[in-house]
Order: C-alpha cells, then sequence, then structure tokens
C-alpha cells in the first residue's frame, strides 16, 4: 500500500474513533493558543507546558525571557552574549506563539512552549540572574527578523571556547560562538546577524556596552632643578640649647571597650557555573531547519513525564503494525482493526491511538509536514 494512502487511512480511523478513545482530546477549535498576533510588540504572557506536571502555566513572558537566559546561558558571560542570548530566547519563543504547533496537555488545554529542550529550558524554582535581567531589559523593545518577520530563532551550544561565526549556517546560532564574539567586541545586533542569515535586520538595537577606555599617562615635564641655596658659614660661636623641659607625668591608659558583635553580612549570591542548556535538542546535528507548522495544526497530546516528542521512538515499528493491521482488516472493520492494531488486545487501543498519532506527527514533520488535504491526495 502507498504509504501516503496508508498515512491518510490510518488519519480516517483516528477521526472516526476520537469520541469513543479513552484520554483522548479533542480537537482545539482555534489554531491558536494565546491569541496573539502581534509582530510589532512581543506578548505580555505565554502558556508554558510544565513537562513534570503536566499542567499548563500562564507566564509573564518577559519574567519568562529572564529565567530561560540563566538557565540557557552562562551567567558570567559578556553583557553582549548575554544581550544576544535575550533575542534569540525571545524571539524563538515569540515565533511559537504566533505559529501554534497544535500542543495540548492531556485535559486540553493548550499551550505555546514546553520548558524543557524541546524548546527552552524554563524552571522558576531557580534563580534568574541580575545579569540576565539587564540584557533582557535592554533588548526588550528589539525585534530580530528574516525578511520582515519573526522567526524561529533556534540555537545549540556548540563548542567550548569556539570563535565568534565558526560553523555559521544561517538559522541556527552556537551559544559558545556568541561568547567568542563578545570578547571580539561584536555587539548583539552584530552577532545576530553574524549567525542568522540572509534577510536578516536588528530593529531598535541597544547602544554597545560601554567599556571604559583608561585615560593616556601625561608625558612628565622635565623640569630644570634649581640650583641649591650655599650654606651659611657656621658662626664663631654656638648657641646655647635650650634646657629640656621635665617629662609630663604619664595618666594611666584608659580602658578600651570592646565594640559589641556586629551581625556579618551574608556574602552576594553568584551565579554557579550552570551547565549551558544547549537549545532544542530537535535541532542538534540537523543540516536544516524544521518546516513551520501548519496554519490550522491537528492538537497533539503530550502527557506529563513523556518522551521528548522531537525523538521519534519507535516510528518505524508502530507504522509497520499499524500498515499490518489495515492490510488484514479494512476500514469497514473498525473494531477488528484496532484490536489488532494495539500489541495488548482491545483494551489497550487507546493508547496504540496515541502511539500511531506520535508516530504520524513525527513522520510527517520529517518529511516536510503534510496536511490532511495533501494526504487524501
Amino acid at each position: 500500500m502507498p504509504r501516503r494512502t496508508l498515512v491518510a487511512a490510518a488519519l480516517a480511523v483516528l477521526t472516526a474513533l476520537a469520541g469513543g478513545l479513552p484520554g483522548w482530546v479533542a480537537p482545539a477549535a482555534a489554531a491558536s493558543c494565546s491569541s496573539w498576533t502581534s509582530e510589532t510588540d512581543p506578548p505580555p504572557t505565554i502558556h508554558v507546558f510544565r513537562h513534570a506536571t503536566g499542567a499548563v502555566d500562564t507566564v509573564d513572558f518577559r519574567a519568562y525571557t529572564a529565567n530561560v537566559l540563566s538557565r540557557e546561558w552562562i551567567g558570567s558571560w559578556t553583557a553582549e552574549s548575554l544581550r544576544s542570548g535575550a533575542l534569540a530566547v525571545k524571539s524563538y519563543a515569540w515565533y511559537q506563539v504566533l505559529h501554534w504547533r497544535g500542543g495540548v496537555n492531556p485535559d486540553g488545554t493548550c499551550f505555546d512552549l514546553r520548558d524543557d529542550t524541546y524548546d527552552q529550558v524554563y524552571d522558576p524554582s531557580k534563580a534568574t540572574w541580575a545579569s540576565a535581567v539587564a540584557a533582557v531589559e535592554a533588548t526588550w523593545v528589539t525585534r530580530v527578523l528574516k525578511n520582515g518577520a519573526i522567526f524561529p530563532t533556534y540555537y545549540n551550544a556548540g563548542t567550548t571556547n569556539e570563535p565568534c561565526g565558526a560553523n555559521a549556517n544561517g538559522w541556527k546560532l552556537w551559544q559558545w560562538g556568541t561568547q567568542g564574539c563578545g570578547l571580539a567586541g561584536r555587539t548583539a545586533a552584530q552577532i545576530m546577524v553574524t549567525y542568522y542569515y540572509p534577510g536578516v535586520t536588528v530593529t531598535d538595537a541597544p547602544a554597545p556596552v560601554a567599556t571604559a577606555t583608561p585615560a593616556p599617562t601625561a608625558t612628565p615635564t622635565l623640569t630644570p632643578t634649581a640650583s641649591p641655596t650655599p650654606t651659611a658659614a657656621p658662626s664663631a660661636f654656638s648657641a646655647t640649647p635650650a634646657p629640656t623641659a621635665a617629662p609630663t607625668a604619664t595618666l594611666p591608659p584608659t580602658p578600651t571597650v570592646a565594640p559589641s558583635p556586629t551581625a556579618t553580612p551574608a556574602p552576594t549570591a553568584t551565579p554557579p557555573p550552570e551547565a549551558l542548556g544547549g537549545g532544542q535538542t530537535g535541532v542538534e546535528g540537523a543540516v536544516a531547519p524544521p518546516p513551520p507548522p501548519p496554519a490550522h495544526p491537528s492538537p497533539v497530546v503530550v502527557k506529563p513525564g513523556g518522551h521528548d516528542p522531537t525523538v521519534p521512538i519507535g516510528v518505524k515499528g508502530a507504522l509497520e503494525v499499524w500498515a499490518h493491521a489495515w492490510q488484514d482488516h479494512p476500514a469497514t472493520d473498525v473494531a477488528a482493526f484496532v484490536t489488532a492494531a494495539a500489541p495488548s488486545g482491545a483494551g489497550a487501543w487507546g493508547p496504540a491511538a496515541e502511539r500511531l498519532l506520535d508516530a504520524l506527527v513525527a513522520w510527517l514533520v520529517a518529511n516536510g509536514g503534510l496536511s490532511l488535504g495533501q494526504a487524501g491526495g
């Protein structure tokens, strides 16, 4: 059976069974989660899926950006490296808000981003560094546009201490490289153009971080030394020395009062040396960026503690199981088809359907995307 026909048939069966599958979440009506459409002003809040609990949190976008930057970048790096990181974190999240990928939790609540390495690491239980906050504040009105639009600013860690611009491919930034750029004197705007090209512009870029230049040392002026005044000849008569005053009685020292103990101030917390978040695991090693999501995506249910959707687990095996089931049991015999496809019998038909959906989504992403209209062709 042709692969396109198999995908179309499987999607048709899943659609027919949607109302009866245990735990199945009905598709969301709108092709948006945060309902934010502006590419001029960043959204005030975003919806973040917490992979540990399955909850969806509504988070202040500026606070989210600073917290993610604290997890993804190293807080002691140069200010321009951190500013470029703030722009990458903000722009990546902003794009996902504008282009919902269909993510919903088991309760049917939609979300814009996950809090793990599928998107960007967000952990409000950990501190947000002051250096990250400063970078976000300095670049909050700055936009990075490709061909005049917000785009997904993917990034990965790269190699420790790699030079500025090394391995730049036009669609992904290397975090270690941004530090190399900062050390080389590049501004955040220059760093973004170095890694994301062509057609990239940076609007309202902040002024570069001022670096104090030491004042030039004045050349010493040679001043002629005055001739010494001749020493007067000694007088023939020596003056009689004045009598030495009698010593004054010394009073006993006043006892010193011991100071009251003062509480020692706690040392200022310094950002610990954290490992880089490393960006999006799904694009690590990729030679091209993922295709954009469809304008009207089908909901993708993500469960707490589930596997990273960027890693297709058992895609080939899942498709083979369903392909054999389809061949043995045509669509007219839906119950027999689902029973045959479920590895544990009819009682596992919900998990089997979920596995198929995961497999189909991964397959579609790997093959450049496919809409229901295309599948039916």
